[in-house]
């Protein structure tokens, strides 16, 4: 089991929520993160490693999964 933290945030809004929680699977963090993402953008980090950046696309309900930033996490 991995851990993981997701850090997420709204265009509009310099504040960053960090949520933490653990997962057999990338794809069972990936559909955790989604659920518990606030804001319209986040990045994902497993064990301290980037692992993606994800974009809420429009009011679909859609997430654009994408290349980890270049920070990492503090």
């Amino acid at each position: 089991m991995s851990h993981y933290v997701l850090h997420s945030w709204d265009q509009r809004s310099a504040a960053r929520e960090e949520i933490a929680f653990d997962s057999v699977s990338i794809a069972g963090a990936l559909d955790k993160a989604k659920k518990v993402a606030r804001g319209t953008k986040a990045d994902l980090y497993e064990n301290g490693r980037p692992v993606c950046s994800m974009e809420l696309v429009g009011k679909t309900g859609v997430w654009l999964i994408g290349k980890p930033n270049e920070s990492t996490e503090d």
